[in-house]
This record gives structure tokens, sequence and C-alpha cells, in this order.
């Protein structure tokens, strides 16, 4: 299941990748969708970090 929510993130951020026009070729676009991929990811591990911090001061 997490591959695939992973691959619908992928191919999201391949979306967004392709609506720049300062690419120059494919390979710039690969790494730009996989920097694109990489933030969302990394975006999603600190909301849910925070989400925890907020319920664990709540608690107290």
């Amino acid at each position: 299941m997490e591959k695939d929510i992973n691959s619908i993130l992928y191919a999201e951020s391949m979306k967004v990748a392709l609506r720049v026009d300062f690419l120059i070729n494919s390979e710039e676009l690969k790494l730009y969708a996989v920097s694109i991929y990489n933030a969302s990811i990394w975006g999603k591990k600190i909301d849910k970090k925070n989400k925890a911090l907020k319920k664990n001061r709540q608690l107290k």
C-alpha cells in the first residue's frame, strides 16, 4: 500500500515538474520531479511529528 501511495506522489511530482519552463532536458525534469517528491515525503514526516508533539502537549 505504501508503495502505491509513493508512486502516486511521484506521478503528482512529475506533473508539477512538467509545468516548469526552465528545465532543458528530460534528465533535469526527472531530477526536479525527484526533488519535489523528496520534499513532499519530508513534509509528510514533519507533519506526523508535529501532530504527535501537539497530541503529547494536549495530554499534559
